[in-house]
């Protein structure tokens, strides 16, 4: 068995809530490393917890994180008690082991403001991929997993059954596609989907005018899984307090524009 990838995708299309610097139309990509020696039991594990906290008529076909917590389609009677019960004990499964952990936020803009052409003519999923694709490759390199790589996509892009080829891979692992699948159908994708969850509602938090003790517990437990793990990619800041807002993410952001030399790109793009 290989070791693999899962990867899914997250985002908050067509959601007003915004910032100077955290736009609704953004997306991004999450991949979450899984060794061969650790794949199975893990999947195991999570296809147990599945039946353990399912409701034994009309039983849960995956945990879809984002319904779980906003309490919507099979999920909709969960009370907040049994939210935060459901998000602990799979982070509990998550925190047993190392899993690396590789993201790339993109939105229509971000070429230009880092003061580069998009004369590749692909969509902004294709881009996020490609450059998410980049941070895999020298993690595989840099630890020596050269033709012993997996790749599972969550189905959105393209449908379940679908493949998409990234070339920047080719040489480095024996088949250099993503293959795009359904989460019920492979319980690893929903450990990128937990990932994918708590990195989002860390963003949509930070710009909310005042944060709720429900998102300061539910926060707590989301970014257990970040700590003591490998990540690559723009990540924001963890909340740890409940007096963080807006300003303080956007500000510490355009640091970060500064500091990367990006800054006067940026600000052509978004005046």
């Amino acid at each position: 068995m290989n070791s693999i990838f899962v990867i899914d995708e997250t985002g908050s299309p067509g959601n007003i809530s915004e910032s100077k610097t955290l736009k609704s139309d953004r997306i991004t990509y999450l991949a979450v490393f899984i060794n061969k020696e650790i794949r199975q039991k893990l999947s195991t594990e999570i296809k147990q917890l599945l039946v353990k906290l399912s409701p034994e008529e009309n039983p849960w076909k995956e945990f879809h994180f984002n319904e779980i917590v906003n309490r919507r389609k099979e999920y909709k009677n969960l009370k907040s008690d049994e939210v935060i019960n459901i998000i602990q004990e799979f982070a509990n499964i998550l925190n047993k082991y190392s899993l690396p952990f590789f993201n790339q936020t993109i939105t229509p803009r971000t070429l230009e403001e880092n003061g580069l052409k998009n004369n590749m003519n692909k969509s902004i999923d294709e881009i996020a991929l490609d450059f998410l694709s980049s941070r895999i490759k020298s993690f595989i390199v840099k630890n020596n997993l050269e033709k012993s790589i997996d790749f599972s996509i969550d189905e959105g892009l393209e449908k379940s059954g679908k493949k998409l080829e990234m070339p920047i891979l080719k040489g480095v692992v024996n088949d250099n596609n993503l293959y795009f699948t359904k989460s019920e159908n492979d319980v690893l994708i929903q450990v990128a989907d937990f990932f994918a969850y708590a990195l989002n509602r860390n963003q949509m938090v930070l710009i909310k005018d005042k944060s709720t003790e429900f998102d300061i517990i539910l926060l707590s437990i989301l970014n257990s899984v970040f700590y003591g793990n490998e990540s690559s990619g723009s990540k924001s800041d963890l909340i740890t307090k409940e007096e963080f807002n807006k300003e303080d993410y956007d500000k510490r952001q355009i640091e970060y524009f500064k500091k990367m030399g990006v800054y006067e790109y940026w600000k052509k793009v978004n005046p």
